[in-house]
């Protein structure tokens, strides 16, 4: 973990047996988030279930947010907005932004629990909290941007912020159960119609 200014960061890990006992805690914590909500997770547990003790665990992650921030991280890099081959998939950018979305809200479908941590996660003041959800939005977004190959740098970064907060808003509804899932994949697709296409006039 990079040291950041004014926040306690945890031990890096050196060695292998470091390395894989860290790897232990981040997959246990994991694998506890798929089980249950974030807020409903304690950190004894965790520890218990990478079998380390809790000051190992506090050795690297000295709080529940830096240890469910580096989650987020973890999860991002396995989870491949982009289905990892954006720049090679066939079809127009229209195409491409919609197959991008819509993977993200799949993986949210099936992984509730990890949007829910997201907007535990992306109000922490702790600077290291703060640059490790950095770390995983910019990944969503370059993997938006990726799938623009024929849009201007700066039409891609403002097409990739809007789809990307609409994403979020739609999300939200939906954690909280006021808007179905279906709604939320029509919802970004149209969008996507929409930053592609001539609105139709009214009465057309």
């Amino acid at each position: 973990m990079t040291a950041v200014a004014g926040a306690t960061t945890g031990s890096e890990a050196r060695t292998p047996s470091q390395h894989a006992r860290r790897a232990r805690i981040v997959e246990a914590a994991t694998e506890l988030l798929e089980d249950r909500e974030y807020e409903r997770i304690q950190i004894r547990e965790v520890a218990e279930a990478a079998d380390v003790a809790l000051a190992t665990l506090y050795r690297y992650f000295p709080s529940k947010e830096q240890l469910y921030a580096t989650v987020l991280v973890t999860w991002a890099e396995s989870f491949d907005p982009s289905g990892g081959r954006s720049r090679s998939v066939p079809g127009t950018d229209q195409v491409r932004l919609r197959a991008a979305l819509r993977r993200a809200v799949r993986a949210y479908e099936r992984h509730p629990n990890f949007y829910r941590l997201i907007t535990a996660i992306e109000v922490v003041t702790d600077p290291v909290v703060a640059d490790l959800y950095a770390q995983f939005a910019g990944r969503f977004g370059r993997a938006l941007r990726d799938s623009l190959r024929t849009v201007a740098d700066d039409d891609a970064e403002a097409i990739a912020q809007l789809t990307s907060s609409l994403l979020g808003s739609l999300l939200r509804s939906w954690s909280l159960g006021k808007t179905p899932i279906t709604r939320v994949y029509a919802e970004l697709d149209r969008a996507v119609d929409l930053i592609f296409r001539e609105p139709a006039p009214i009465g057309a």
